[in-house]
């Protein structure tokens, strides 16, 4: 069981992660994409700047393809700056031109000269395959001034200048190449994610099935118990029953000790039934209940003297503090229940010639509620499970026979009551069980 619900956990745990991180990056991807494709356009739209009517090879003009493979002559000025150091402003220059020389060996210039209908090539080198005419013919036709023609694997941008149309071709693979290596970054970053979110899955996993399988273990335990609880007295009925059965001439006064241990048995077995539907009721109540103001000093006082007689029959101390007055938000039956089932356990463990003392005050906007019985402890190990479900520790199982329903009763009630619960044990103040209420 543990195991499939592990798996499960881990399988949608990792299905929901995954799915929001192919959603994040290829979010991210299509705006670097978008970004690249803009980038691309400008730097043909800076390709495009150099050339103008006047020297882009226009017939009649002295700027023609022959001219321009002609290179300047260089004098003796010139000469001397070349073999001068370089500063920084001429390595930027130079790293500007090397980066301006890499785009215009990777973008074909061409103008197209409407009146004409004349195509010139203005780049040394083409990126594209075909007939010029009918690559340019077809980007006139396009709706865009930048966009791709997948016939010609051609990604092209055309500026209009009066009757001449400037154009920038480059090839797909141009930016391809880049959209690739994103892509691919993309994809091993995605792997790597999962990967490390998929080990911590793992361990996530581990950490949602440790309170689960304790719950699982105590239930198991306390299902243990209380069949074990039950049968004892199912057992102790049906022998009495059928040792009556056998003396069917005997009056009822000869067989008055064999219906009084059936009362008994019958009496535990109504307890814990009743202790079970109590916390399925509480359980029902899946909110704060509406509480109203409630005297605690006065249930306090009447729960204190319900239990004199108990004190006096097992020689303890029972003696109070309670202030005046002292007015809480809850519910008049959660409220006795609460204090008569503190001060019963107290005096159900503290031994004979102890003492339990009772306390109530009010501080700021908090009214406490503290039974202390001082020469009782609880071990370490049972302290911090005292209010879970179920739970018994050694001092219960030899002292009372209780079904580990009691403690977390009341603390269901005060949380109901929105009220809070602690136990402390210590070597000098024995055991202390304190209720915060929140003052009327």
């Amino acid at each position: 069981m543990m195991k499939a619900f592990r798996r499960r956990f881990i399988i949608l745990n990792m299905s929901l992660v995954g799915i929001v991180l192919l959603a994040a990056f290829v979010v991210i991807g299509t705006i670097i994409c978008g970004n690249e494709c803009n980038e691309l356009k400008n730097t043909m739209s800076n390709v495009l700047k150099p050339w103008n009517t006047e020297n882009a090879g226009i017939p009649g003009s002295g700027r023609t393809r022959e001219n321009r493979e002609k290179p300047p002559l260089k004098t003796e000025h010139d000469e001397k700056m070349e073999d001068a150091p370089s500063s920084k402003d001429n390595s930027i220059k130079k790293n500007s031109a090397d980066k301006k020389r890499e785009h215009n060996n990777n973008i074909t210039t061409i103008f197209y000269y409407q009146k004409e209908k004349k195509v010139s090539v203005l780049s040394d080198e083409t990126v594209f395959e075909g007939d010029p005419e009918e690559i340019v013919n077809e980007i006139i036709s396009q709706k865009d001034d930048f966009g791709a023609i997948g016939r010609y694997h051609i990604i092209f941008y055309r500026e209009a200048a009066g009757d001449i149309v400037r154009i920038a071709v480059c090839n797909e693979d141009y930016i391809g190449s880049r959209i690739l290596r994103t892509v691919l970054l993309f994809s091993l970053f995605y792997l790597l994610s999962i990967a490390l979110l998929f080990i911590i899955s793992i361990r996530l996993a581990g950490f949602a099935e440790r309170p689960l399988r304790q719950s699982i273990e105590m239930e198991r335990k306390f299902v243990a118990d209380i069949s074990h609880d039950l049968k004892t007295p199912i057992t102790v009925i049906m022998a009495n029953n059928s040792i009556l059965k056998s003396n069917k001439d005997s009056s009822v006064a000869d067989n008055m000790q064999w219906i009084e241990s059936t009362d008994r048995a019958s009496e535990d077995m109504m307890h814990l039934i009743g202790n079970m539907l109590t916390m399925s009721s509480l359980d029902a109540q899946s909110q704060k209940m509406s509480t109203v103001p409630v005297d605690l000093s006065s249930a306090a006082e009447r729960c204190i003297l319900q239990f004199e007689s108990v004190a006096y029959e097992k020689n303890v101390i029972l003696e109070d503090f309670v202030e005046d007055d002292l007015t809480v938000y809850a519910t008049d039956e959660y409220l006795k229940r609460i204090c008569s089932s503190l001060i019963e356990n107290a005096l159900k463990y503290e031994p004979e010639g102890g003492k339990v003392t009772v306390r109530a005050y009010s501080c700021k906007h908090k009214v406490y509620f503290i039974v202390q019985n001082k020469n009782s402890r609880i071990s370490p190990e049972d302290l911090p499970h005292l209010f879970d479900r179920f739970y018994r520790g050694d001092k219960a199982r030899t002292q009372s026979a209780g079904h580990g329903l009691g403690l977390p009763i009341i603390d269901q009630m005060a949380s109901l009551c929105s009220a809070q619960i602690q136990a402390d044990s210590s070597e000098n103040d024995g055991t202390v069980f304190t209720v915060v209420f929140r003052k009327a």
